[in-house]
C-alpha cells in the first residue's frame, strides 16, 4: 500500500494545475492513474489528447466546458458530481466557466503515468 498526501500544486504540461496523484512515480503503480487538477479562475487548458489511455473525470468543485473534436467543434458543460468519460487520443480542451472561482475535478486513467500530448495546430474556439 501507499499512501498519498495531498501536496503542492503545480502546471502540468497542458496549461493547468496539477495536485496529488497515485502513478508510477509516486505510488510504483502499474496499470492506474489516479490525480486532483484545478482549472484557475477564467483558465483554459491547451488543446491535447492523452494517447494510450481512457480516462474518466469525477467534478469535485465549479463547472468547466469541454470542447472536443477534430476542430474542437463538440462542447459540453460538467457540474458537480457529473462523470465524463474520454476515449483515447480524443483531443479536447478544459474551460472553467467561472471567472471568479477555480473548477476542481479527479482524474483517473489505465495507464500509470500522465499521457498528455498537445495538439498545437488545434483551433481553440476562443
Amino acid at each position: 500500500m501507499k499512501l498519498v498526501k495531498p501536496g503542492a500544486e503545480h502546471e502540468v504540461p497542458r496549461g493547468i494545475l496539477g495536485g496529488s496523484e497515485i502513478s508510477q512515480a509516486t505510488a510504483g503503480a502499474t496499470n492506474i492513474y489516479m490525480a486532483r487538477f484545478r482549472v484557475p479562475a477564467g483558465a483554459r487548458s491547451r488543446p491535447h489528447y492523452h494517447a494510450n489511455c481512457e480516462s474518466t473525470l469525477y467534478m469535485l468543485e465549479g463547472s468547466i466546458e469541454i470542447k472536443w473534436g477534430e476542430r474542437l467543434e463538440e462542447t459540453l458543460v460538467v457540474e458537480p458530481g457529473d462523470l465524463l468519460y474520454v476515449p483515447p487520443r480524443e483531443t479536447h480542451i478544459v474551460i472553467n466557466r467561472s471567472d471568479a472561482e477555480p473548477a476542481d475535478y479527479v482524474v483517473a486513467r489505465d495507464s500509470p503515468t500522465e499521457d498528455s500530448v498537445e495538439v498545437p495546430w488545434a483551433d481553440t474556439g476562443a
